[in-house]
């Protein structure tokens, strides 16, 4: 009796043991350990945005300017689209014009100067028969009028440059009974004269003329005169002396090239030079200065 008792007791203690056990907190289902849930909760830094470079604006390359210098016409002369006789005309200058001179060709023998009327606002002139005091500090400029920088490096584009073509010569309107110019020589006054102009046929102008009166130191004796010519163009260019209204017979010949050629004439007398282009095949065209000096 005592020992079934007893085992009833050890069989009771058991299942009191095992319920005990099955009634404990049971782990959710949905539970996250804790060290997970940390590193779930532990935000993750956003990845930081990298700053573009930002585009900085160069400064504008300085852009050559020229300034203009004054000079004086002193003899009547064309006015050219190029440095060269062989550009066409864009008008006529007269003795004492004032012009704005913006530079220089590369030998010196032609002004760029600024001129209006021209489409692309400036022109080119005989450096000749331009005073001005400031020639040296001119810039140097090509046949398109923009300034040649000295020892340049670098690819550069290089403009086609266009080809001087023959045009007729600008009519000017004079004739024998109103010359282009007119001289009387004295001692105390004119000495010498010198004319640029151009010629050209069949096209242009045809013929110059020019009056003058020279003056003989001694009276009775003839006048002495010296021609000087200097030509460049496709033609030829004669020349006629003319006294009265009538050309002259016997007095010699003047021709392209002469320097310094002695003529004697008549003092006091007025003469006229007839000066015009050969007729030939084409276009003939003749520029040309005339310089006349009378000897004392």
């Amino acid at each position: 009796m005592n020992r079934s008792f007893h085992w009833k007791l050890s069989i009771l203690a058991v299942t009191l043991m095992l319920t005990a056990a099955a009634c404990g907190p049971a782990s959710s289902p949905d539970a996250t350990p804790a060290s997970i849930r940390s590193a779930e909760a532990s935000p993750t830094p956003a990845p930081s945005q990298t700053s573009l470079p930002t585009s900085t604006s160069l400064p504008p390359s300085p852009t050559a300017t020229v300034t203009p210098v004054a000079g004086t016409v002193t003899v009547q002369i064309n006015v050219r689209s190029g440095p060269n006789v062989s550009y066409s005309s864009l008008g006529l200058l007269n003795s004492g014009d004032k012009i704005q001179i913006i530079g220089k060709d590369p030998s010196g023998g032609w002004y760029g100067i600024l001129y209006p009327s021209a489409a692309q606002g400036h022109g080119w002139v005989t450096a000749a028969y331009v005073q001005t005091n400031d020639a040296a500090s001119l810039p140097v400029l090509n046949s398109f009028g923009t300034p040649v920088t000295p020892g340049a490096s670098g690819p550069t584009s290089i403009p086609v440059t266009p080809t001087p073509t023959l045009g007729p010569a600008s009519v000017d309107s004079d004739s024998s009974a109103a010359p282009a110019i007119q001289v009387a020589f004295s001692p105390a006054g004119t000495g010498q004269f010198s004319y640029t102009s151009e010629v050209s046929s069949p096209q242009g102008d045809a013929e110059d003329w020019l009056t003058f009166t020279p003056y003989a130191s001694l009276a009775g004796s003839p006048a002495r005169l010296l021609f000087s010519l200097v030509c460049d163009g496709n033609g030829n260019l004669e020349v006629e002396l003319w006294q009265g209204g009538a050309p002259l017979a016997g007095w010699g010949r003047l021709a392209c090239g002469d320097q310094e050629k002695p003529i004697d004439l008549d003092a006091g007398t007025p003469y006229q030079l007839r000066l015009r282009a050969a007729l030939g095949d084409g276009l003939q065209y003749v520029h040309y200065t005339l310089t006349v000096r009378n000897a004392p």
